[in-house]
């Protein structure tokens, strides 16, 4: 593991887990936008993606998709937004989803050099209040926003 992911795991890991012992506001902010390696996450990952209505549940609609890191430096996604959705959220179709899983992409990092797969039956997300204007073939924008202060909107074309 090189220095900085080294450091950025371990500020991350110190964060998350002061956060469950400590009061809120114990853990110090820090700039994100001057980590090194995070600046320009936007430049290193691709994300290619596709979303559809849930079956059986209204206002729902799940968006599955692949991440590429071509960069050398890990990157942290730290969340996920959509003018067409309320909330963003983990969901794995095989397993209990606890308010953890669910806030799995808040937090969750893709490391160098690395390709990820999020596909049907495994961990995608879900889109919450899903409007019935949007039609099969629309597009759909997903902002990634990433530790560093730098975003990538992906396009998920409706399917059926």
């Amino acid at each position: 593991m090189k220095r900085v992911q080294a450091i950025l795991a371990t500020l991350v890991t110190v964060c998350m887990t002061g956060a469950a012992f400590a009061p809120s506001g114990a853990c110090a902010q820090t700039d994100d936008n001057s980590l090194p390696g995070q600046k320009n996450a936007n430049r290193d990952i691709t994300i290619d993606g596709w979303i559809r209505r849930a079956p059986h549940y209204p206002g729902l609609a799940a968006a599955y998709f692949t991440i590429v890191n071509k960069g050398h430096e890990a990157h942290l996604i730290s969340g996920v937004t959509s003018p067409d959705c309320t909330d963003i959220e983990a969901f794995h179709s095989e397993q209990e989803v606890t308010s953890h899983t669910a806030s799995l992409f808040s937090h969750f990092t893709i490391p160098g050099d690395m390709t990820m797969v999020f596909p049907e039956g495994g961990y995608h997300l879900i889109c919450r209040n899903f409007p019935d204007t949007v039609k099969i073939g629309d597009t759909v924008p997903l902002t990634f926003k990433y530790l560093g202060g730098s975003t990538t909107t992906a396009n998920f074309k409706l399917h059926d």
